[in-house]
């Protein structure tokens, strides 16, 4: 049993420093950005891990002289990982960062207090974002809106009818910019004008996807939302990236709505990830049964709530479960009449 000791040892010193990197975020303002956008290149690592990094490393030519025996070194751990060319991830790194600046855009790393702390709190959590518009609106309480490329008429009005009265209750509409129900959901918050819509993309920072949707990118900017993505600029759009941004879709909000979705739709995805991160979903009451739906039919089935108003969605935001939503929904959409 001797053998075991320092392994658990040491799994016990990184457990510890995980924690402690979760608990008390150290701060990285004084660190060059190319530092930072150096190691949000490094995919292999967790962003606490990333974080104890940058603890040690502090300049280029330390960067660029890491070896993969001294990054296991300050881990505590094996990697099972091939190591980049760190000369290259460096000057990819500075490369980026003079797209962000030619763009306007930011870069909010996992400590800034611009960083929403809800997406802080999900597995697998992105060590930063690039950002284009206001950063501000992140921090918002928001509502996911998800659903297919193809939706009915039906699915198309309540995306946008929803979205509207979602952000005119105050929370931002978060969606993924694609045609179909996301680009319904954006156009119905914009509608609204209380509160920002927020678009994640699958892609680098210095494109938009669809290129058709570029004219609503611009409108959602000019309206005081954001264009957020984990992908540096340069990154190009594979089928893989799409799954992986939905995680970043359900991991910033409380709430995914899903609207319309078939079976094996993309949206289903956004709704298994917010599930695992106990996070709340509901469906579109007015899409139930539709062709395009089947997806959706079956959450509704599993339990997922069926909401027909903004009010109804903050409800469920504000905690309202299950079993109490005949009563909270009929608190809220039939007030009772004022004693004289």
């Amino acid at each position: 049993m001797a053998h075991r000791r320092p392994h658990r040892a040491r799994a016990a010193l990184i457990q510890a420093e995980l924690d402690r990197i979760s608990t008390v975020l150290p701060p990285l303002d004084s660190l060059p950005l190319s530092l930072k956008l150096a190691m949000h290149r490094l995919h292999f690592l967790s962003w606490q891990e990333q974080i104890l990094l940058l603890e040690q490393v502090r300049d280029r030519e330390h960067f660029v002289s890491l070896g993969l025996a001294e990054i296991e070194s300050f881990l505590y751990r094996s990697i099972h990982a091939q190591l980049p060319d760190m000369a290259r991830v460096w000057a990819q790194a500075e490369r980026d960062a003079k797209i962000v600046e030619r763009l306007g855009a930011t870069f909010i790393s996992v400590t800034d207090k611009e960083y929403p702390p809800l997406l802080r709190e999900i597995h697998r959590a992105p060590f930063g974002l690039f950002v284009r518009g206001n950063c501000r609106a992140l921090r918002w309480p928001g509502v996911t809106v998800v659903g297919t490329r193809m939706p009915s008429w039906r699915g198309l009005r309540a995306a946008v009818s929803l979205a509207k009265e979602a952000a005119d209750a105050g929370f931002s509409v978060v969606s993924g910019l694609a045609r179909g129900v996301d680009a319904g959901a954006h156009r119905g918050a914009l509608q609204s004008g209380v509160a920002p819509t927020i678009a994640v993309l699958p892609c680098g920072v210095d494109r938009v996807y669809p290129p058709s949707n570029a004219p609503l990118a611009a409108a959602i900017l000019d309206a005081g939302g954001c264009l957020a993505t984990e992908y540096p600029p340069g990154v190009s759009l594979d089928r893989y990236r799409f799954p992986e941004r939905n995680r970043i879709l359900a991991g910033l909000s409380k709430l995914t709505l899903v609207v319309e979705a078939p079976e094996k739709s993309g949206a289903l995805i956004t709704a298994e990830l917010a599930l695992s991160e106990g996070r709340d979903v509901a469906v579109a009451a007015a899409c139930l049964g539709s062709s395009r739906n089947a997806g959706a039919d079956a959450l509704a089935r599993e339990g997922a709530c069926a909401v027909h108003s903004g009010a109804e969605i903050g409800a469920l935001f504000h905690g309202a479960g299950i079993w109490d939503w005949a009563f909270v929904t009929n608190a809220v959409r039939q007030p009772q009449p004022k004693e004289y």
